[in-house]
């Protein structure tokens, strides 16, 4: 071997050390890993005599609905808690026998739109805004976009998880979607909610 060609190698060396040290030090769970999916497509019905700020339930029993605004534009508030881990996983996946902390959770936008449920026609709502872990990951904006998608959370928002992972509890994703609707002139009998994603947890070692 030419001392040139021992050099090139002896400098490319580190890079592919770093390159499986990443590899090494984390792991995507997803679908395939048995993360379920954050199914969250629903229809309320909106009584006649409804008015915002009236309580009202999911018939899926998927979300806690609460209604807050005005006769003319009503917030519908949307919250599921997603269970995406089960401490007893834990034992069923050697490989992640020494996870410490969760790197990022990214979250596979299958579909999101916001319809009239008796007339299947799509509304327009007056804002719309997704959260997981309290972080937005959906806005109004999001409804013209064609899914797939991926939208992540990292950082401060999902520190708690770190515990969680070290201590081999339950991974909960808490998901919040506010959805603002035009009541006026006449309010839609039926609000449906379509929203599926995919849940995929990265964790570190």
């Amino acid at each position: 071997m030419s001392h040139r060609l021992l050099a090139a190698f002896v400098l490319a060396a580190p890079l592919f050390g770093c390159e499986q040290i990443s590899e090494l030090t984390e792991l995507s769970l997803g679908k395939e890993d048995g993360i379920p999916p954050i199914s969250g497509s629903t229809t309320l019905d909106v009584p006649q005599d409804f008015q915002c700020g009236d309580p009202i339930e999911d018939p899926e029993k998927k979300y806690t609905v609460t209604t807050s605004g005005t006769a003319d534009a009503c917030t519908f508030s949307f919250r599921q808690d997603v269970l995406a881990l089960k401490a007893s996983d834990y034992a069923n996946r050697p490989e992640m026998e020494g996870a410490r902390f969760v790197k990022s959770v990214d979250i596979d936008v299958n579909k999101l739109g916001v319809r009239d449920g008796a007339t299947g026609m799509e509304l327009a709502p007056i804002d719309l805004n997704g959260k997981a872990f309290g972080t937005t990951i959906l806005t109004k904006e999001d409804l013209a976009r064609t899914p797939p998608y991926t939208k992540s959370v990292t950082g401060q928002p999902i520190e708690s998880l770190k515990s969680i992972i070290a201590q081999k509890q339950d991974v909960v994703i808490p998901i919040d979607v506010v959805v603002v609707v035009n009541m006026a002139p006449t309010p839609p009998a039926k609000i449906a909610l379509d929203f599926d994603a995919q849940p995929n947890i990265v964790v570190g070692f």
